[in-house]
Formats: C-alpha cells, structure tokens, sequence
C-alpha cells in the first residue's frame, strides 16, 4: 500500500513538473520571439543569488541560508540605463557532485542558464574553497551544454572579507567584479558590467513612424538601443539599433529624410 501511494505521489508530482514546464517553455518563447536578451544568476548554493536578485531588481525573491532554498526560476525584466529591456533570472544553486537523477529533477530551472544570452556567475568570497566552487558549478554547466555562453564572475558577500582574502580571488579571476548584495557595495559596477557585456540588436534603422504606430515605437524602445528621436509633424523620427524581426516589420516605412 506503501508503495503505490509512493508511486501515485510521484506520477502527480511528474505531471505537476510537466505543466510547470509547458508554462516555462510558453515565458521563454515569447521572449525569443520578441528577441529580450537574457541573463541567468548562477552559482553554488548559497552563493547569494536571490538576494542580488532582489538587489538589481527589487524581485522579493525568497532569501534562505539553506541547500536548494531556491527551486524554481525566478525571471524578472529590468532595463539598461539606455532603456534596453533584459531578463534576469534567479537559478537552483549547484553543488558538488550533484548525482544524475537531480540534474534530472532540476532541468527546467536549469535550462533558463542554457538558454541565457549571460551567465552572472556568483561565488561566495567568503567561502573558503572558491575555487571549488567555480568548478563544481562550471562542471554542471557542462553537463547541461552551457559552457558556451558568456560568464560574467561576481565576488559575492566582499563585506565579510578582508583585503588579504580578496587579493588571491582577483588573481583567480581578473575580470570578476566584486560586490556585497547586503550592503550594496560594487552593484552600480555589476550593473554597468551586464550591460556592458548585454548583446546589442544588430540592426540599424532610420525611420519615420505615424503617430498612429505608437505601438512600434514602444517596441523599438523595449527592445531596441534608441540612438536617436525627433518629433516631426509627420511622426516620428528614430534612428536605432533593432532585431531582425523588428527591422523587418519597420521596413514598410520610409526612410526619413535628412
């Protein structure tokens, strides 16, 4: 009896996974579809992840001191300071040796790392097997074919840390950007750093759009880099960088003249 109620529990929690990821599939689709760069927050557990999360967007994310305190992704959009629209998502923190059948049980939340267009790789400065860390997580990258995209690394918890501590992790990694998600310090660099490192939309467009084609401009502004805007008594005026698709669509209008 024990064991069919183990098997029922199981078959229900399977079908839960299934519709969870039917729902994770339909978010992600519309943000390729609409071409919104995203960034996944990784790192071993317990790194600090939810809280920079909470941190660089205000997401409320649930922050525990506890293994797997995070389980399932967490995807919040934020902006560029030029207004570029991206994605940031809180993943289930790895660890060491994490057995086949949890990779498994975790792969939904672990897909938004592979799919991302940045990994900001969070490790805990105050660990005192960092490196340990990086190559755990690294490792599991690995194994979910994400080792191809960008990493940005990031020194989490630096106000628990001495100068001495720090002074190895930079020669560790030379391009990590330091920060404390308790006390903010080093987010204004993080930030610059992901939007730095963001892909831009390839195309340029110099177009005139009616003022009846607002909805166009929205776009160009959530998901284009505006480069320049005037307001004519035609409409108006924006030269930009643009998706393909976008490009495509704003192609019917005519180049505004010089």
């Amino acid at each position: 009896t024990d064991r069919r109620r183990i098997r029922t529990r199981i078959a229900q929690l399977r079908k839960r996974l299934r519709e969870m990821d039917a729902v994770r599939d339909t978010k992600r689709s519309e943000r390729r579809r609409n071409q919104v760069p995203s960034v996944a927050i990784v790192g071993y557990t317990n790194a600090g992840k939810s809280s920079l999360l909470n941190r660089l967007t205000g997401a409320g994310v649930l922050v525990e001191n506890a293994l797997f305190a995070t389980l399932d992704p967490t995807t919040r959009r934020t902006q560029t300071s030029d207004g570029r629209v991206f994605t940031l998502t809180d993943t289930v923190g790895f660890v060491r040796h994490l057995p086949h059948d949890l990779v498994e049980a975790f792969r939904s939340t672990l897909e938004e790392s592979a799919d991302a267009d940045l990994l900001v790789h969070v490790v805990d400065a105050s660990d005192p097997d960092p490196a340990g860390q990086i190559t755990a997580v690294r490792t599991v990258l690995g194994e979910i074919r994400a080792t191809d995209i960008a990493e940005q690394i990031v020194f989490n918890k630096v106000d628990l840390v001495d100068d001495a501590t720090l002074l190895p992790l930079r020669t560790l990694a030379p391009d990590a950007v330091f920060v404390s998600a308790r006390t903010g310090e080093g987010l204004e660099a993080l930030r610059d750093r992901i939007e730095e490192r963001l892909p831009r939309p390839e195309v340029e467009v110099d177009v005139l759009i009616p003022y009846a084609r607002h909805d166009l401009v929205d776009r160009i502004h959530r998901t284009g880099e505006i480069l320049s805007t005037e307001h004519t008594g035609d409409g108006t005026r924006i030269v930009a960088r643009v998706n393909p698709n976008l490009a495509g669509e704003l192609a019917e209008f005519p180049r505004a003249s010089a």
